[in-house]
């Protein structure tokens, strides 16, 4: 029995829709993407615009990669979401962002307790974030922040084990 179908089906349209629209629609990144004083749709959107194919692959590859391999309820897709859109604005530059990371690294980061090797996980993770911070067309303030904001999400939502007596 396939746990999650929902999630799971979901994750599949928005992927097609990611991989498709990439091949499809060339927008004006000023118009779609989140930079500091961008309006809401702005905000709303850029997760499903891609500079590239290969862009729109690898976001959409991590996307399903997490909600197939981990048990990912829509409301934590959804709270990944919302820290992804309400990204503030000291983490913003002036240059546009688009893409699917944002929710990816939240929902990374809300993961990170449910992994078996936790320590080679957020190492891993860290290397991740530093290729972003090195690379010149990567947001990695971005990356980072909604990383650290899905720790924070997955701390709080961490079951506490019952000790017997």
């Amino acid at each position: 029995m396939v746990c999650r179908k929902i999630e799971k089906t979901a994750g599949l349209l928005i992927a097609l829709f990611i991989v498709t629209s990439a091949l499809i629609y060339v927008p004006e990144w000023e118009t779609v993407g989140i930079s500091r004083n961008c309006h809401i749709l702005q905000r709303l959107g850029y997760s499903f615009f891609h500079t590239s194919l290969v862009h729109a692959a690898v976001n959409a590859w991590c996307l399903l990669s997490i909600l197939f391999l981990y048990d990912v309820s829509w409301r934590r897709i959804g709270c990944a979401y919302v820290i992804a859109i309400t990204v503030p604005g000291f983490v913003l530059s002036t240059v546009p962002t688009v893409g699917l990371s944002a929710l990816c690294f939240a929902l990374m980061g809300s993961i990170a307790f449910q992994v078996r090797r936790k320590l080679y996980y957020n190492g891993c993770m860290a290397v991740y974030i530093v290729i972003g911070m090195v690379l010149p067309s990567v947001n990695g303030w971005i990356h980072l922040y909604c990383y650290q904001a899905g720790l924070l999400v997955g701390f709080l939502n961490m079951p506490v084990p019952c000790r017997k007596k």
